[in-house]
């Protein structure tokens, strides 16, 4: 059955990824967003719009009407102003779920964070938890889902490593040893819109992770082989990293902060031997998308990449 959903941060990765498997599932599609505008190639396929501050708590009294479901995404991965982590994941979730009890909204579908928890080392693991709480608390039929690092095309994971090999001779490598469990962008997507409908997955919280865990420095090696590079990696020790951490997190958008190096000392992995839930299908792998949008998706190259990262998977 179609629904009204209202994506909050839907002009982001994930949302966009959400917003055209729900326009495709049938459901009209409302995206609530501080930049409206960048979320216009959306409309063209029938997602409408509204200008959302949940840091400021404007426009989402007008956002949520007629709304059978909200979706939020929101989230920070560093702090600029008034959007620090706390305002973002907490005061902000705070905002959105009292909005919903105003405007008679009782699905809502929260995106958190593996390893998410009040022991996190990281600001931003914290207070993804806190939030978390939060939603659990509410009176709403609520779902969690909480994904390890999600790559797809646009992401900024896979893709800011290539940009790095694409300008650096030797690739330095922070916490190599770390070890997380990348999962398809549209597989997480496709968790959410299942939710939308489907009540079993009420009052429930989802990990999410691909196939297969690999060290941070076994998913450099991949990037390096889909993109037929050959470049020196150097391990960063961890003092080396917190320098740099100190350093580059006031650009505009740093590569590293503190905060992130905080997370990067810890596993981000899911437990237990089913990494991606089976009642939304199966979950594709890094060796088989990687290649299909590093590359431009140009076929010869597609087709020599995509051997040499199953190659590399069979030497792992």
């Amino acid at each position: 059955m179609a629904k009204n959903i209202c994506v909050i941060g839907g002009s982001g990765f994930v949302g966009r990824s959400i917003v055209r498997q729900a326009l495709a599932e049938g459901h009209q599609v409302r995206i609530a967003c501080r930049h409206p505008e960048h979320a216009r190639h959306l409309q063209v396929d029938g997602a409408d719009t509204k200008q959302v501050d949940i840091c400021m708590g404007k426009g989402l009294d007008v956002a949520l009407e007629g709304m059978d479901c909200v979706i939020n995404l929101v989230g920070v991965l560093f702090e600029r102003g008034r959007y620090s982590f706390s305002e973002a994941h907490v005061e902000g979730t705070k905002r959105i779920l009292h909005a919903c009890t105003q405007a008679g909204v009782t699905r809502y579908i929260h995106m958190s964070a593996l390893g998410a928890a009040s022991d996190n080392p990281s600001d931003y693991g914290r207070t993804k938890h806190a939030a978390e709480q939060m939603v659990r608390d509410s009176d709403l039929d609520w779902t969690i889902i909480r994904p390890s690092v999600i790559f797809g095309r646009e992401d900024d994971f896979f893709n800011k490593l290539d940009a790095m090999s694409r300008l650096l001779p030797v690739f330095p490598v922070i916490a190599g040893a770390t070890c997380f469990q990348p999962v398809w962008v549209e597989d997480v997507a496709r968790a959410f819109v299942q939710s939308v409908s489907d009540k079993a997955t009420v009052k429930q919280s989802f990990d999410l992770g691909g196939p297969r865990a690999y060290a941070f420095k076994d998913l450099v090696q991949l990037l390096l082989d889909a993109r037929g590079r050959s470049r020196l990696c150097i391990p960063v020790p961890h003092a080396v990293a917190g320098l740099m951490a100190s350093a580059l997190q006031f650009l505009p958008v740093p590569p590293l902060t503190p905060d992130q190096l905080a997370m990067l000392q810890q596993d981000n992995i899911v437990a237990g031997d089913q990494p991606f839930p089976a009642c939304f299908g199966e979950a594709s792998s890094v060796e088989t998308i990687l290649p299909t949008y590093i590359n431009g998706g140009r076929p010869a190259r597609l087709q020599r990449a995509m051997n040499d990262c199953r190659e590399n998977y069979r030497k792992l």
